[in-house]
């Protein structure tokens, strides 16, 4: 099987710390590993698109109508599958309404109006929760037949399970996206007393705030972007990983902190949940104090490991995400 690779324009800013281009990388090796071609395709290349089963898009966008009707008008053979990361926290009701916000003679649309506009063009969407589910059958009305979940899995996995901890919260993310509801986490600590360290992109003005914020309290740490090697150190010895975002669609990050043995302090909006709970604690990211007692509670000595390692290890595992994509691609292409 051959299976094109196309994503957002925007990835090349995030890169291959970005959620999306990192589930696209986890993807692409898995199939690799089975013997699959991948082609990562980009306005660079030359490609022999009679040659290509599916061509696999992580996002859509009005940015890719020319690419969707120009494919399947030139090469009516091709397959399209698409990841449309759907980290919404609006109602469905007003996702609905935004979805028909179009002046067509204009050529004027949203990103959702986008997708509703050309969802027949689409063999399949996967999305990684429920939650992402619900946006596209209620709020675009897109057939439950098209629909198939497939979950995330980590890219780390600890070789052992002997981890000595240590009492600190942990967070990793592009610190100055205000979607991982930094700040807030900032005040938990500092309200709460608890050890926090910050590992992430941060831009420098964002830096300047947290320090502001932070001023001469002692207790928390802010470690900038670190390699994958100081991350599986901060994920061993971490006792709690927080990620009380405002939008997220799954929480990648969690997972390996989760399978290194952190305690999981979740958001309660959007699809995270559907991945920790009931072995995590899933707090209201707009309340401080949610969020600080939380935490507080992990690092008093409350703990659900490891029964959320070994749920991880049993639902989220490399292995078992490449076999249910392995078997949308097939389905998808007809392929036996």
């Amino acid at each position: 099987m051959k299976i094109g690779y196309i994503l957002p324009s925007f990835t090349i800013i995030s890169g291959s710390s970005g959620g999306i281009k990192m589930q696209a990388m986890q993807w692409r090796d898995s199939m690799r590993a089975h013997g699959h071609e991948i082609v990562e395709i980009s306005e660079w290349g030359d490609y022999d698109w009679n040659s290509i089963d599916i061509v696999h898009f992580f996002y859509f966008g009005f940015s890719y109508v020319t690419i969707y009707q120009n494919l399947k008008k030139r090469f009516p053979h091709l397959k399209f599958v698409c990841s449309p990361i759907i980290d919404s926290y609006m109602p469905i009701w007003q996702y609905k309404l935004l979805s028909y916000l179009m002046v067509p003679k204009l050529k004027i649309w949203c990103e959702i109006a986008t997708l509703r506009k050309y969802k027949d063009l689409f063999d399949c969407f996967l999305v990684r929760s429920d939650y992402e589910q619900k946006y596209l059958e209620k709020g675009l009305s897109i057939n439950v037949s098209k629909i198939q979940k497939v979950p995330l899995a980590g890219r780390l996995f600890p070789e052992q399970n002997v981890i000595k901890k240590e009492n600190y919260c942990l967070h990793v993310s592009r610190n100055d996206d205000s979607g991982k509801n930094v700040l807030r986490l900032v005040e938990a600590a500092l309200k709460y007393d608890f050890p926090l360290v910050l590992a992430g992109k941060c831009s420098d003005s964002f830096k300047q705030l947290l320090l502001a914020k932070i001023g001469t309290s002692k207790n928390i740490q802010i470690l900038g972007r670190v390699s994958d090697e100081k991350l599986i150190d901060l994920y061993k010895r971490a006792r709690v990983f927080a990620l009380p975002s405002i939008r997220e669609g799954v929480g990648l990050v969690a997972l390996e902190a989760a399978s290194y043995g952190c305690d999981i302090v979740i958001t309660n909006i959007g699809g995270p949940k559907e991945y920790f709970l009931p072995n995590a604690i899933a707090v209201n990211p707009y309340s401080v104090d949610d969020i600080g007692k939380a935490v507080k509670k992990f690092i008093d000595g409350e703990t659900y490991q490891p029964a959320l390692r070994e749920c991880i290890a049993e639902k989220f595992s490399e292995e078992v995400v490449k076999s249910q994509l392995l078997e949308v691609y097939k389905k998808v292409g007809d392929i036996s």
